[in-house]
C-alpha cells in the first residue's frame, strides 16, 4: 500500500471531526440580549462601516452591564489587532484595570457580537478566560475548516531559535513574573 491509502482516511477523519467540533455550539443555549443592548451592539457594527471596516460589534457585558464595548477598527486605525472583540475587551480592562477585569465572575462575563470571532479573537477569549461567546451570524463551515486547516498548519510550520535563554533572563527580570530567580538580599 501506498501512502496515499493512509491519507484519505485520516484527512476525511480530519474533516468529519472538525466539522462536529465547529458546529457543537448549535447545542448551547440561545441567548436574548435586551433591546438596548441589540440597539448598542448593531450601532457599534454600523459604526465600523463609516471608515469601510468590516461591520461588526461586540459588547461585553457582566451581570447585564455593558462594561466594554468595540467595533473593526482595522482600517480606521491601522491597527492589525483591532477587531472588535479585541476592541472590547481592551475597553473594559481600559476602565476597570486589569486586576478588577480579572477578579470578575466569569459564569456571569458574555461577550457578545454580530459575527462568529476569528482565531486571535478566541485566542484573546481563551487568554481573558472569557467563556461565554455568542453571536448572531456564524461563519460558513467551509471557511471554518479552511481556518481550522490554517491553524494547524500554523503548528506544523512555527520554529523556535535557540536564544531562549534571552527571554527567560527578560522573565526573570519582571518583578511580577512567578518563576524569578531573585536573590532577596540584592534587592
Amino acid at each position: 500500500m501506498n501512502s496515499f491509502t493512509y491519507i484519505v482516511p485520516i484527512l476525511f477523519g480530519f474533516i468529519l471531526i472538525s466539522y462536529v467540533v465547529l458546529k457543537l455550539y448549535l447545542l448551547r443555549p440561545t441567548i436574548k440580549l435586551s433591546v438596548q443592548h441589540m440597539a448598542r451592539l448593531l450601532a457599534l457594527a454600523k459604526q465600523s462601516l463609516e471608515s469601510l471596516d468590516v461591520p461588526i460589534g461586540a459588547l461585553l457585558i457582566y451581570q447585564n452591564e455593558i462594561i466594554g464595548e468595540g467595533c473593526n477598527t482595522v482600517l480606521h486605525a491601522s491597527d492589525a489587532g483591532g477587531h472588535a472583540e479585541i476592541n472590547a475587551i481592551s475597553h473594559a480592562i481600559h476602565r476597570m484595570g486589569m486586576e478588577q477585569f480579572s477578579a470578575l465572575d466569569r459564569a456571569s462575563l458574555f461577550l457578545v457580537a454580530t459575527f462568529e470571532p476569528c482565531l486571535m479573537c478566541t485566542g484573546a477569549f481563551i487568554n481573558y478566560n472569557i467563556k461565554n461567546v455568542y453571536f448572531l451570524k456564524e461563519k460558513d463551515t467551509l471557511y471554518l475548516m479552511k481556518e481550522a486547516m490554517r491553524f494547524i498548519r500554523y503548528y506544523f510550520r512555527r520554529g523556535k531559535m535557540n536564544h531562549k535563554g534571552e527571554q527567560d533572563a527578560l522573565f526573570e527580570e519582571h518583578p511580577q513574573y512567578p518563576l524569578r530567580k531573585v536573590n532577596i538580599t540584592s534587592e
